[in-house]
């Protein structure tokens, strides 16, 4: 009795509909379709750019915790953000007058202030970023428990508001003169202010920057939402 002869395979699946010929087709047969066709719920182009400013503003926001304690001298974003917090208290603050450069090159002017140490309770910190597809915005949150430690805090203020208490204040000194935080003085001449203890209440402010030698934020929460949804 002969047997039929086998042929060897090199490592396909024989059960694969590859390796048997196609079964011939009546000329007037219907196309064959994909039995799983490829579809997807996600938007990845919008997907992809609010990736990205997401990223490009946790970067910031970041970069703002690691900084010298110097006034800003680096371009500062297109637009400004804003910081609220139930309580300040600085110890050695100063302030003057100066103007900030964007990257588009115009100048804004803001009240600059310096915090030779500072701590915060109920900290919020938020940015908005417009895009073609809407806004979106980062927010970090301190804990409900552990204040937020700032050194050697310096921020370019656009606004301002809450209840402020200043102890031994020195209001019209030379900006060139102010000492109360090293390294952080106004153009000679021009007016400032300084105290060795400040207090706010109810703080509201918003910021074209904010550099620190260190920012401590103990149980800190960070979200990105789309929408407007700053801090206040």
């Amino acid at each position: 009795m002969r047997f039929p002869r086998l042929e060897r395979t090199t490592g396909r699946n024989p059960s694969s509909a590859s390796d048997y010929p196609a079964e011939p087709q009546p000329d007037d047969a219907p196309p064959v379709s994909d039995p799983l066709p490829r579809t997807s719920g996600t938007d990845w182009r919008r997907f992809a750019l609010v990736a990205a400013v997401a990223a490009v503003l946790a970067a910031a926001v970041a970069g703002t915790t690691t900084a010298v304690a110097l006034p800003v001298s680096f371009s500062v974003a297109g637009s400004s953000f804003q910081v609220s917090a139930e309580h300040l208290h600085g110890k050695g603050a100063v302030q003057f007058a100066a103007f900030t450069r964007d990257a588009s090159g115009s100048n804004h002017p803001v009240a600059v202030a310096g915090i030779n140490s500072a701590s915060m309770s109920q900290l919020c910190e938020s940015s908005v970023a417009h895009t073609p597809f809407g806004s979106v915005t980062l927010t970090i949150r301190s804990g409900d428990t552990e204040p937020v430690i700032a050194r050697n805090l310096v921020l370019d203020l656009d606004h301002l508001d809450g209840d402020l208490r200043f102890g031994h204040a020195e209001l019209g000194r030379d900006a060139g003169e102010l000492d109360a935080v090293p390294g952080v003085h106004g153009t000679p001449g021009a007016f400032g202010q300084q105290a060795q203890t400040l207090d706010i209440d109810g703080m509201r402010l918003t910021s074209w920057s904010v550099t620190a030698g260190s920012f401590d934020l103990r149980g800190a929460r960070m979200s990105v939402r789309g929408g407007d949804h700053p801090c206040f």
